[in-house]
């Protein structure tokens, strides 16, 4: 019996030694949800790289044996909801551990589940050793197969001893519960305490032990209670966890808005932003649909229930006596119980799967949980080698490491070509017509087409409440864009963005170019983005400046064009017997770097002045802060590149790279920064000579306008059916890796 008084908000650790926990998944989800377990310490899991169980509402981490075999092995489970850091793992031959880090009091503590085989002989310094891979606090919890009279064992063995020479040096406490957790199936050993916690905490967080009788293997679990709450994750991505009063939400906010502000400087416009902004949120607030949380208990049948209690007595009277008679009568139970239990969850899968509906929507929302990519906590080293525990450390790591990447290759251009274009961009500007301002009427149509499921901004405004704004309120949306179209100001609210970061696939996950960037940018600012580029695009059109080789974020134009187009030449090649050579490019971070100044010296002899003028507002001084759980980084300046999440941006990547080189003896094929340039001729030196003569126009052009290509990810590659080899294509005088495929 758990003891309410102590554990109604206290953290639940189940440690057990399940000695293949494939076999026991259904009784161990039993005890989960009945004990309202917050973490589980598994011993023996027997999982391969290609084996694992998971639970629903956990996340789980593992750490099998170093010789990838179905034996020995930890697995950590803890609840979804919590909030807490993985970090690595350590496995060896004679401790496999894995490890996760939260905090308790605003104290970090480190959690680990630890396996040690009895096989190997483990000395104090081995034990010291895999201590000072965890943090100054920390819970470590597992079968370690080291007994010692000191914490209630039948004897001790010299791993006990080893374990209590590295307690007494290292000022840690064994935690052991009060009874025998190891019972031997044989009737020549002894029952005995394995399964016991190593912990070194403050001592304001006081603890307490007890023994489990269900899940049970030839161990029975130990439960830890530590008297305090366990932090749970906030959801900072919604603006309400409630329902909405959409009627409501429509009238308050018609009440707020006022049609008279004046708006004839940028800072009138920075304040109606600001203004606009906090009353939706407010509305939305106000208008909140405050409903009970949807508790889902769970129950069991009366014949399973029954079951489990009689095995729990029949395990009971067989640890008491020892007799083989009574093993049997519990091996039986056990069984029959296990036999239940898969049949009861096969039934209740069956009965929720032909629930499911394609009218509804049910059937949607069900295969996207199952194909949903569980993406865990970053897990950072410091600049000093030690892991980054806090969400607020791990934020301005990423924004330090973001704040490098965005910024122009100044190294690559030439103090001519920034003079060039600095005096350009101070030049007057010409005389051009006022534009054409924007109707309400257009805005609530481009409303109307927001997409729905896109993430918000730093201001957690969603398409959904855009799309029930009162008219009042479009009005005066609308009134707020026509005037930054004529200040050409762009608000500095809706040049804030928010970057949460994303673990590349096979990278690892310490280090902060590990992951992929993506900006979150106010909706507010994105739909006069989409208005803006409707005004641009027929300019763009009629100057037709965008290259035919450009495939990338154009309408009509795919990937799937490109390489018709490549498959093409090369086929035409193989079918006349030539040689054709091609260099297929690799542009480092294209999209971060470019140069703002080189963009609006393009962006100036192209557009009108008003637009120029907005877009010159648009670029510059972006701040951008790092979001890594509930915590944000410092907001921090953006030097270089197009914004990453706006409509624009591709555009004006578009722009910025649409005066490249051409040759007459080349086919270019571009999609976004990814270029493919082929020759063909009968002659493979001629073939590599008109490649490399393009190479050496695009070379020069890179340096010009600060682009860095990244030629160790840059490869030449031959087809042709005959025996001549093609010259090595060289870019910044280094050699292109060759291939054989791309």
């Amino acid at each position: 019996m758990i003891n309410n008084s102590f554990t109604s908000k206290s953290l639940l650790i189940l440690l057990w030694n399940a000695n293949g926990l494939k076999n026991h998944r259904n009784e161990l989800l039993i005890t989960l949800q009945e004990k309202r377990i917050d973490i589980v310490l598994i011993s023996e899991t027997h999982f391969t790289n290609t084996s694992y169980v998971n639970f629903p509402g956990y996340h789980a981490y593992r750490a099998n044996h170093p010789d990838n075999s179905a034996h020995a092995g930890a697995a950590i489970y803890i609840r979804a909801s919590l909030a807490y850091t993985p970090l690595p793992n350590f496995h060896t031959n004679h401790i496999q551990s894995c490890v996760v880090s939260l905090f308790l009091n605003n104290i970090p503590i480190t959690i680990a589940a630890a396996y040690c085989p009895p096989k190997h002989r483990i000395s104090p310094d081995q034990f010291t050793e895999f201590q000072s891979t965890l943090n100054n606090n920390y819970i470590v919890g597992g079968d370690l197969n080291a007994k010692h009279i000191q914490w209630g064992c039948r004897a001790s063995n010299p791993r006990g001893n080893s374990l209590l020479q590295t307690a007494y040096r290292s000022n840690i406490t064994i935690l052991a519960p009060p009874n025998f957790t190891y019972w031997p199936t044989s009737r020549h050993k002894m029952p005995d305490i394995l399964d016991i916690f190593v912990a070194k905490i403050p001592n304001s967080l006081h603890t307490q032990t007890q023994n489990l009788l269900d899940p049970c293997s030839d161990h029975s679990p130990v439960l830890l209670s530590v008297d305090c709450q366990p932090p749970d994750k906030l959801n900072s991505s919604m603006l309400s966890q409630y329902r909405t009063d959409w009627e409501k939400f429509g009238h308050i906010l018609s009440e707020k808005t006022d049609l008279k502000l004046c708006l004839k400087t940028a800072s009138n416009i920075d304040d109606a932003v600001n203004l606009l902004t906090n009353n939706i949120q407010s509305a939305v607030w106000e208008s909140a649909i405050q409903t009970p949380p949807r508790k889902t208990e769970f129950n069991l049948p009366i014949h399973i229930r029954t079951l489990i209690s009689l095995k729990r007595r029949a395990r009971a009277i067989w640890q008491h006596s020892r007799y083989p008679s009574d093993k049997c009568h519990y091996n039986a139970l056990t069984l029959k119980l296990k036999r239940l239990l898969a049949n009861h969850r096969s039934e209740a899968y069956a009965n929720y799967a032909s629930s499911l509906s394609h009218n509804d929507g049910s059937l949607w929302k069900a295969s996207r949980n199952l194909l949903r990519i569980h993406n865990p906590p970053p897990t950072l080293r410091n600049d000093d080698g030690t892991w980054a525990i806090s969400d607020q450390d791990k934020s301005n790591i990423f924004m330090k490491h973001l704040e490098n990447t965005f910024q122009p290759h100044y190294n690559i251009l030439s103090p001519s070509k920034i003079q060039e274009v600095e005096s350009f961009l101070n030049s007057p500007l010409q005389m051009s017509p006022p534009p054409r301002a924007f109707s309400p009427g257009e805005v609530y149509f481009n409303i109307k087409k927001l997409p729905g499921k896109k993430s918000p901004g730093f201001d957690l405004i969603t398409a959904e409440v855009i799309r029930n704004l009162p008219k009042k309120s479009i009005l005066f949306l609308t009134q707020i864009y026509n005037a930054m179209l004529r200040l050409s100001y762009f608000p500095i609210l809706w040049k804030y963005s928010t970057i949460i970061l994303i673990l590349k696939p096979k990278k690892p996950p310490d280090s902060p170019t590990s992951y992929r960037p993506i900006s979150l940018l106010p909706i507010l600012s994105k739909l006069f983005e989409k208005l803006l580029l409707k005004r641009i695009l027929p300019i763009v059109d009629t100057a037709n400046i965008l290259s035919n080789s450009q495939f990338g974020f154009r309408n009509s134009h795919s990937t799937i064009h490109q390489v018709h187009r490549l498959v093409d030449k090369i086929s035409y090649a193989l079918e006349e017997k030539l040689y054709c050579t091609g260099a297929f490019l690799d542009v480092s971070q294209a999209f971060d770097r470019v140069w703002h100044a080189g963009l609006l010296y393009k962006l100036k002899i192209l557009l009108p002045s008003h637009y120029y003028l907005i877009l010159k507002s648009y670029l510059e001084d972006r701040l951008f802060s790092v979001r890594v759980g509930s915590t944000f980084s410092v907001p921090t300046l953006i030097n270089a590149g197009v914004p990453q999440g706006a409509v624009t941006a591709p555009l004006l990547f578009n722009i910025y790279i649409s005066d490249q080189p051409y040759s007459l003896h080349t086919l270019v094929g571009d999609f976004a920064d990814d270029k493919a340039i082929l020759a063909s001729s009968s002659d493979p030196h001629l073939a590599s000579s008109y490649v490399q003569d393009h190479l050496n126009l695009l070379q020069a052009w890179y340096k010009e306008w600060g682009v860095k290509m990244n030629e160790s990810k840059s490869i030449h590659c031959t087809f042709t059916l005959r025996q001549g080899v093609c010259q090595t294509l060289l870019l910044n005088n280094q050699p292109l890796p060759t291939a054989q495929c791309v």
